[in-house]
């Protein structure tokens, strides 16, 4: 089921924002990339931005320490899309396959946040076209992670302000 990230949003003070997947296997690193690109254009105290890797499970006394009142998991997922759409999705929900080699599930890590810091938790699973090891990041995943970049910093900026609806469609 898919959610809108405004919605999501809503009431937000604290936001983890976590990148998944591995740099060595083409469009699985779009987790890592779009966490970079936001640590460039944002600078404050109530976002935290971690590059999670291949094992975001190792960060959860870090995001649970910081407090969020919401997560976000960025993973490339297959959920039977074009190459590069994006959704904004519960983690259990999305019924595909993540593709990056995580040692635990997403929806286990998940239900395990939303346990321990009562946070609201989503998956913006962006769709791959190549996850092989050594490949190439695809053109229209690195253009879905700028077209995301830009709406979460809009977002992210000013966690109290929410003036406008904004969509993760192309």
């Amino acid at each position: 089921m898919s959610i809108d990230l405004f919605s999501f949003l809503k009431g937000a003070t604290r936001v983890a924002v976590v990148g998944v997947g591995s740099e060595m296997r083409g469009d699985d690193a779009a987790g890592i990339e779009a966490v970079r690109g936001l640590r460039e254009g944002l600078k404050s105290p109530n976002v935290l931005l971690i590059e999670g890797g291949v094992a975001p499970e190792n960060f959860t006394s870090q995001i649970r320490r910081f407090k969020p009142s919401h997560v976000i998991f960025i993973d490339a997922a297959d959920f039977g899309a074009e190459p590069g759409q994006v959704v904004l999705a519960e983690p259990e929900a999305i019924t595909g396959q993540s593709i990056s080699t995580h040692t635990m599930p997403l929806s286990i890590l998940a239900g395990y946040l939303r346990e321990q810091t009562g946070a609201k938790v989503a998956l913006l699973g962006i769709q791959p076209a190549r996850a092989q090891l050594g490949a190439e990041m695809s053109e229209a995943v690195r253009d879905s992670i700028k077209r995301t970049e830009k709406i979460l910093l809009r977002e992210l900026r000013s966690l109290t302000r929410h003036d406008t609806r904004v969509s993760l469609k192309k």
